[in-house]
């Protein structure tokens, strides 16, 4: 009986297949899959280059059109501060050059007494002392 049982259990043993002894993959199945994990990726990698040579082209022509326009900017600028103009001819507004504007600011602020400020600060008025007049409690 002994041997019976020995030959019941090695007969068990055949019918499982046991870890590690499987069936090596064929070189078409390695290809397939070798194919499906590489051209996804490949086809990213193409379309990000793609988008970003896109990109860089665009920003290069918005760039050109960005410069043009703050020329021209510059320039009308340069022309509404550099002369002399009418705003309201009824109430004899002019606009004078900004260099001329500043010339005859600087001469009138020399012409002003200098004096302390009459600007009182947050707070000024609690660290003033009380007049002498207020009556005491």
């Amino acid at each position: 009986m002994p041997i019976e049982k020995d030959y019941a259990r090695t007969a068990a043993k055949e019918d499982r297949p046991s870890a590690g002894t499987g069936v090596a993959p064929s070189a078409t199945t390695f290809v397939w899959v070798l194919l499906l994990l590489v051209l996804p990726s490949m086809g990213v990698s193409f379309l990000t280059r793609s988008l970003a040579q896109a990109e860089e082209e665009a920003a290069k022509l918005g760039l050109a059109e960005r410069v043009t326009r703050l020329e021209a900017l510059r320039k009308a600028d340069r022309e509404a501060l550099g002369s002399y103009r009418w705003i309201d001819r009824d109430k004899g507004v002019i606009a004078l050059p900004i260099e001329r504007a500043m010339e005859l600011e600087e001469e009138k602020l020399k012409s002003k007494p200098v004096g302390p400020s009459a600007v009182l600060l947050p707070g000024a008025l609690l660290r003033q002392p009380p007049p002498p007049s207020a009556p005491k409690p």
